[in-house]
Formats: structure tokens, C-alpha cells, sequence
């Protein structure tokens, strides 16, 4: 179904009026909804057989400035039996006074994955959401006064009496500014309330326990309220925000290529994907992504896909020692580390590589690179059948695992779930093939999925045994990329892997979401560009896959034992610096 199909279909069902504009001028268009109706409007998309929208993959708060005086939400919907994808926009003025926030509908009734998306626009953004249910800030402690992402927001010089030197202040003027007011919107003071009578209407039987944020388990500063009756676990209230670095600040004050360096430290675990995901889209914008020579191209997918391992190697190590096994970990770190060293020997780097820029490389691989990994594959391939034998098929762990935390396909699709934890509850959905990028279209791979060998389809086994298969198929596609680059594209003398670089990388006017599959799942970056002078985006939005994986982990461990909590967390593979971004 076309652009304009679509446009059709939604006026018959609800008149010329639910659609005011349309936005044609970038390479991705954009219908412009009534605000009270988006809700209504997704609704439609999502049921309706001849579209199936259901699958929110993105949800953006904008300011559009002091001088537009006007707010607005962006939603990317995907369809997933059609592969469709659809931009729809929402906006308001606004006249930006704390108590008169931008308010459109929740889609939290229509998209579960909504409900920290919508948290994350009226933490950074100050939107409001009628009918959500629990909109407290997600990132940001609830006393924070403003909303970092406006355009006119000034950062305090102090918090809770502690100075933020930064730029730092001379001793003349260290005049304390401190503000000790929660969020003076009354909306906002009620949704903290209701959430504290929620901790203290527990039952008196009950207990609150707080896993982290600093411990093994949570794989990083998170922290996890539980509510548990004994070691029955009767609700998870994850609370992050211990790791946020304000991603989206950066990019909006540093060039498209100055912020290559800042989205490596998102999935700092897969550090090319993110780098690559950003390049893809910044290419496409300007233009160029049909002219970037082929030997670059193979070479990213060749470290993106190495370094795919790598995270697959921690996830399936750490998931060995949260549940007790010890010698699988030390077995995975001692396999990364041949990568990290391929790695660092091809970037200078181990783990922030800065190697993937727009237009091309920061260097063409050393000398001897391609023999060399085609010895790690060599030598990894029976580390994997050990591997297996150890851990994947070792009744401890299946036990362990199988028939826990069991992810329905439904619902990993309403809450947005992508990547190892989408497939390993049945559905064979991977960037790679569906979006056909870079040059995965030429490449011979499968798509490993769960299928309930040891329990039930989607359980914690299945995403681990993914992550397993994804590892092996991972080697075929580098097998492939050195088949190539060893041969028609092999190095010569006067390769210049920088020779496409855009002397000034200005876009033209436009909104663009682009997207790949990170190790975790679906990455995507969502840019508006409004001045062709510019090398700065207006704005740049990030979905991590982490963030949208998380937030299920609460709707699959009720009911479960505080051990399995665990075991869910693991087996969903986060990493807090693509969930806190």
C-alpha cells in the first residue's frame, strides 16, 4: 500500500479533516494528523488488514523553536507482514509555561512500547500525555527543574547544592542558584504521587526489594523495585536513568561527523553498528549512500559483524555466570579478546572505535587483516561446538532457563521488542534482510529464531540459544566479506578509503529515520534537518533497542521466583548505555 493510499484510506474512515497536511519535501513522507485524533488514528492503522501498522518503532518529542512556538510528536510506524513503514506527526503551539504544557493523547492503549517513549518526551521535551498512566520522568531525577531538550532550556549552575563546574566558574562568580522544588507542574506532582501510594499501599505481607543499581546482575546501573510476597515476584519497576549522558544535547550542538565518537558510547558493546547505523543515514540524506565504493562497504559489514560476536559473546558469558556457570564466561572473554585485537589493530581502538565516517573509512584495514581473521574463524568454530557443550545443552541451565520468562509474540511486538529478543519468540525479523542495507542483500545468511526445544517458544533458552546461532551465521557472513575482499575487491596502491568524503555534509531540508540491526535489535536514529547551511541537526533523536527490550521485563516476571528475575534480566541482554543513551 502507497503513500497515498494510505492518506486515502485514513480520510474515508474518518473525513478530510483528520489529516491537515502532508510533508513531501525529504525522501521520506509524512502525514500531519489532528492532534486529539492520533490516537484514533493508529488504532486504524494498527487493525485495519489492508495496513497493519504494529510495530512502533519510534516515538520523538520536538520543539521547534522559540520562534515557531510550537511542540509536536513524530511517530515512525512499521508494519511488519507488509514491511511498510509510516511517518506521522502531531503539533500544537505552545506558549511554554510550566503549568500549560503541549498535551496530545497517550497511545499507551494502542502501543504498550508508548509508555516509556512518551515518559522519555515529557521528561526531556516537557509534553504532556493525556491518559498515561505513570508519566514520571524516566532519565531525570523527579526534583529536575526544566526539560533539557527545549530550545531554550539553560542548565542550572547548581544541583542539590553541589556545582556543576562545567565550563568551570571563577571563585567571584560561584553564586549559588538552587532550586529544591519538585517539577512544579501539578499534572507531574500527581503522577509521582500516585506512584508513591502505589510503594506504600503494598500489603503488608509484602516486600520492597531493590535489586541495584549497583549490582552483577543488572548488567549495569539499573535498578529494579521489586514488590514481592515471599519470593513470588508481584511487580518490577525498573528505574533507569543512572547512566544518561544527554546523547541527543551533544548531537544537536556537534556536526554529523563530530558526533560519530558519541554513538559509539551508546552500545558501547557494538560500538560499529551504532557507527554505522548514524553513517547510513547521514549518506542517504545527502545522497551519496549509492556511491560509496564496495570494498567499503564490505569492509563495515565486516566489522560490524565482528563485533556482533563480540557482544553476542558477552551476552552469552555473563549470562552463564548469572546463572551459575563460571567457565563459560572466562571461555567468551577469552574469545572477544581476539576480536577486540583485530579490532584495535584495524581502528586503534578496543572498544570506541571512531571508524566508520560518513563517506567512508577512517582507514582501509592493515596489512594482513583479512588472513588473520580468517584464522580467528578458523579457530572459532570449534570453540562454538565446545561452547555448546558446556552451557547450551547442560541440564543445570536448561532448567534454569527453559519454560522462564516466556516473551508471547504478541506482546514482544506491541512492546516493541526487536533483534535476538523479537526472534527468539518465533518471528523471523531481522533488519538485515527486511531493509536489505549496505550489502547484507548479496550475502548468504540465516535467520535464527526460538522455536521451543527445550519449553516454550519464546523463553529465556530461546533468546539465548538465538544469540548462539546468530554467533555461527555471523562467521558465514565474514567468511563471505573475506571471499571478497581477497579477491575482486582486494587492496591496491591507490584505494583511498576517505576519498568520498563530503568536504561539508549539509543535507537539505528534511526529517529522515534511519535504522539497522544492532546486536540488540533495531537502532535508529531519527534526524530533522532545517537549514541547508548547516552542518548541525536540528534534532536527533536515538531508539535504542535496550530501551524498548527493557521495558517488557516487567510483564514477563510477574508471577516468577526473584531467581528467575535474574534470569529474565540476562537473557534479555541490555546494555544501560543504549537504554539511558
Amino acid at each position: 500500500m502507497s503513500f497515498d493510499d494510505i492518506k486515502l484510506l485514513l480520510t474515508q474512515k474518518f473525513g478530510e479533516d483528520i489529516i491537515l497536511d502532508d510533508e513531501r519535501t525529504g525522501i521520506q513522507p509524512a502525514l500531519l494528523i489532528t492532534p486529539g485524533s492520533i490516537a484514533d488514528v493508529c488504532l486504524e492503522l494498527r487493525d485495519n488488514p489492508q495496513t497493519y501498522f504494529d510495530f512502533l518503532s519510534c516515538l520523538t518529542g520536538v520543539d521547534y523553536g522559540v520562534e515557531a512556538d510550537k511542540f509536536g510528536v513524530v511517530y515512525q510506524l512499521s508494519s511488519i507482514p507488509y514491511g511498510l513503514q509510516l511517518t506521522l506527526k502531531v503539533s500544537r503551539p505552545n506558549n511554554r509555561d510550566e503549568n500549560e504544557l503541549p498535551s496530545f493523547p497517550t497511545l499507551t492503549n494502542v502501543y504498550r512500547t508508548a509508555d516509556w517513549h512518551e515518559r522519555e518526551a515529557y521528561d526531556l521535551v516537557g509534553i504532556y500525555f493525556e491518559g498515561h498512566p505513570d508519566l514520571r520522568r524516566i532519565l531525570l531525577p523527579d526534583d529536575w527543574v526544566g526539560y533539557p531538550l527545549r530550545k531554550d532550556y539553560v542548565a542550572a549552575e547548581y544541583y542539590k547544592n553541589i556545582p556543576i563546574e562545567y565550563p568551570p566558574k571563577t571563585a567571584e562568580n560561584n553564586n549559588p542558584v538552587y532550586r529544591d522544588d519538585i517539577a512544579t507542574n501539578p499534572l507531574y506532582k500527581e503522577a509521582v504521587e500516585r506512584y508513591n501510594k502505589k510503594i506504600a499501599d503494598a500489603a503488608v505481607e509484602d516486600m520492597i526489594l531493590n535489586m541495584g543499581p549497583q549490582h552483577p546482575s543488572t548488567h549495569g546501573v539499573l535498578r529494579l523495585e521489586l514488590i514481592t510476597d515471599g519470593e513470588i515476584v508481584k511487580d518490577v519497576i525498573p528505574h533507569l536513568g543512572y547512566l544518561h549522558r544527554c546523547f541527543e544535547k551533544h548531537a544537536e550542538s556537534l556536526t554529523y561527523q563530530q558526533t560519530i565518537p558519541f554513538t559509539d558510547r551508546m552500545d558501547y558493546l557494538a560500538s560499529m553498528n551504532n557507527s554505522h547505523a548514524w553513517v547510513m543515514g547521514v549518506e542517504r540524506m545527502l545522497g551519496i549512500d549509492k556511491e560509496i565504493p564496495k570494498r567499503i562497504e564490505y569492509i563495515r559489514v565486516l566489522v560490524c559483524e565482528l563485533n556482533r560476536i563480540a557482544s553476542h559473546l558477552i551476552a552469552i558469558g555473563t549470562y552463564g555466570i548469572d546463572i551459575g556457570a563460571f567457565t563459560p564466561f572466562l571461555w567468551c572473554f577469552r574469545d572477544r579478546e581476539h576480536i577486540m585485537g583485530m579490532l584495535e589493530w584495524a581502528s586503534g581502538s578496543r572498544m570506541l572505535y571512531n571508524y566508520i565516517w560518513v563517506g567512508g573509512l577512517f582507514y582501509d584495514l592493515p596489512v594482513g587483516f583479512e588472513e588473520r581473521c580468517r584464522e580467528f574463524v578458523d579457530y572459532f568454530k570449534p570453540k562454538m561446538v565446545e561452547l555448546n557443550e558446556l552451557l547450551t545443552d547442560n541440564q543445570i541451565f536448561i532448567s534454569r532457563t527453559a519454560n522462564v520468562g516466556i516473551l508471547p509474540l504478541d506482546v514482544a511486538i506491541n512492546f516493541g521488542c526487536s533483534g535476538p529478543v523479537l526472534r527468539g519468540s518465533g518471528l523471523k525479523y531481522d533488519l538485515r534482510r527486511i531493509d536489505g542495507y549496505s550489502v547484507y542483500p548479496e550475502l548468504d545468511f540465516d535467520i535464527p529464531i526460538g522455536k521451543g526445544q527445550m519449553g516454550t517458544i519464546g523463553d529465556c533458552w530461546d533468546r539465548y540459544k538465538v544469540r548462539v546461532e546468530e554467533v555461527e551465521q555471523s562467521l558465514r557472513i565474514i567468511e563471505q566479506c573475506l571471499d571478497r575482499l581477497q579477491k575482486e575487491l582486494k587492496r591496491t596502491p591507490d584505494f583511498d578509503p576517505r576519498a568520498k568524503l563530503p568536504r561539508k555534509l549539509s543535507p537539505k531540508v528534511q526529517d529522515y529515520y534511519t535504522r539497522c540491526e544492532g546486536a540488540k535489535g533495531e537502532l535508529g536514529f531519527y534526524f530533522i534537518h532545517d537549514n541547508e547551511r548547516s552542518e548541525i541537526p536540528f534534532r536527533a533523536k536515538a531508539r535504542g533497542p535496550s530501551f524498548n527490550n527493557l521495558s517488557v521485563v516487567p510483564e514477563i516476571t510477574k508471577g516468577s521466583m526473584i531467581a528467575d528475575v535474574v534470569a529474565v534480566l540476562g537473557s534479555i541482554d541490555i546494555v544501560l548505555g543504549e537504554v539511558d543513551r
